[in-house]
């Protein structure tokens, strides 16, 4: 049976019109797995414009992945989908069926554009990575139970667990040490999907200021409970998934005066993929907008604070709303195994729906309220790690805000010390 002319003629203009609707648009020639998205590779292009919707080069029918293992044989990985990064300029082939192992020096990208003849077959050949990535994800269980409990933490990752030391000295003041610990353990044994963990954040001394003639350590506050972690996979555009937690009643805490709250608080975290230049594979840079509900009940109702005397009795049910981000820019090491700087932000604001007190100490004069106004909170942390014992960092800390249960005012507070920080190895 002979092909109908108009009809073959039709189609392939419709494929020179999608390709003259793309003017500028050229493949580069290189190819290279995306450390930030797991079984991705990535396929540079040049010119100002994308592919069109109905490009070839956007249908993953017309891309395959050659690979070749250590004994020599050669595999085919299959492409599921094809989406474009324009802020990269790279088309994101998402990989299928018998992926290759990043370990992979090996590899080739094939396009062929079945019924395109505006459009010629290209080979691209892979480019080796510089040194095994650590983005990608975790190590398996297996390989990480040879690995001590606490590791140091990997490129491109905050650690799980620190405690920072620091000292504050001024002219007619004892020293002020202060302390921070923050941590989460997880269980690697998953209920329901969801994942148990025991997370904590007490900080000590964080709110003194000279003169002062006492070292004590009293905690300024003090909240830990015990909370369900799951990540939802998402991997559209620029949204890699979204961590929900279900944190069960947790406690926050001063020991400095009676107060105390209970709480349940859960949060979402949206995981935004990491930004990583092309040009500097050892930077990554990371944003984790945040959402949260906190509700429960003061537990305590202290007479005074201080030598100042208050009135909470109208103090008693807890509801909060709070949003924030956390924030990384970090600079892995030459060996890929750790960071040499990171520079991480916290910012979280509570909204009271119920008044909540409210501490502010300025010029050595106390104010005590009660209201329901914005309870704002941002942490800035600077380590630098240059030495191969990665437990160990510089640290330098700028805090500002409130934290609860009494909200007191940390006013500007600049600190520099050392931080021991671990990552877990199984979770």
């Amino acid at each position: 049976m002979r092909s109908n002319p108009l009809f073959a003629t039709l189609i392939l203009l419709s494929w020179v019109a999608a390709a003259a609707a793309q003017d500028g648009f050229k493949l580069v020639g290189t190819a290279e797995f995306n450390r930030t998205a797991p079984a991705t590779v990535d396929v540079e292009y040049t010119g100002a414009a994308a592919p069109a919707a109905d490009s070839p080069y956007l249908d993953a029918s017309n891309w395959k992945v050659y690979w070749t293992a250590a004994g020599g044989q050669v595999h085919v990985a299959g492409v599921a989908s094809v989406s474009a990064d324009t802020m990269f300029q790279a088309l994101m082939l998402h990989l299928t069926g018998d992926v290759p192992p990043l370990s992979t020096t090996t590899w080739k990208v094939l396009f062929t554009a079945q019924g395109a003849a505006v459009e010629m077959p290209q080979l691209i050949a892979g480019t080796p990575l510089p040194h095994p990535p650590a983005q990608p994800g975790q190590p398996s269980v297996a390989a990480a139970k040879k690995q001590p409990f606490f590791s140091p933490p990997p490129a491109g990752k905050t650690p799980d667990i620190t405690l920072t030391g620091s000292f504050q000295a001024a002219g007619g003041s004892k020293p002020i040490y202060a302390l921070e610990l923050k941590g989460t353990l997880q269980s690697p044994r998953a209920a329901a999907g969801f994942h148990p963990a025991v997370a904590t954040d007490i900080a000590i001394n964080e709110n003194k200021k000279p003169p002062t003639n006492t070292t004590s350590f009293n905690p300024d506050s003090i909240t830990a409970g015990l909370a369900f972690d799951r990540v939802f996979a998402v991997q559209r555009a620029s949204l890699y998934g979204v961590i929900v937690q279900m944190g069960l009643p947790n406690g926050e805490f001063s020991a400095s005066d009676p107060s105390s709250t209970i709480l349940f608080n859960p949060a979402a975290s949206l995981v935004l993929n990491s930004w990583q230049p092309r040009a500097y594979k050892s930077v990554y840079a990371t944003l984790y907008p945040y959402f949260a509900l906190e509700a429960g009940r003061n537990l305590s109702k202290p007479s005074s604070i201080g030598k100042t005397p208050v009135n909470f009795s109208n103090y008693n049910n807890i509801v909060r709303t709070v949003l924030g981000a956390d924030a990384a820019y970090m600079v892995a090491s030459p060996d890929g195994k750790g960071n040499i700087f990171s520079l991480t932000g916290t910012y979280r604001v509570r909204l009271p729906e119920f008044a909540e007190p409210q501490v502010r100490t300025l010029h050595q004069t106390t104010a005590i309220t009660l209201g329901t106004n914005a309870r704002h909170w941002f942490e800035g942390d600077l380590n630098y790690s240059p030495w191969s014992f990665k437990y160990l960092a510089l640290t330098g800390k700028y805090q500002y805000g409130e934290l609860p249960p009494l909200f007191k005012l940390v006013d500007h507070s600049f600190s520099i010390g050392f931080t021991l920080q671990a990552s877990q190895s199984v979770k």
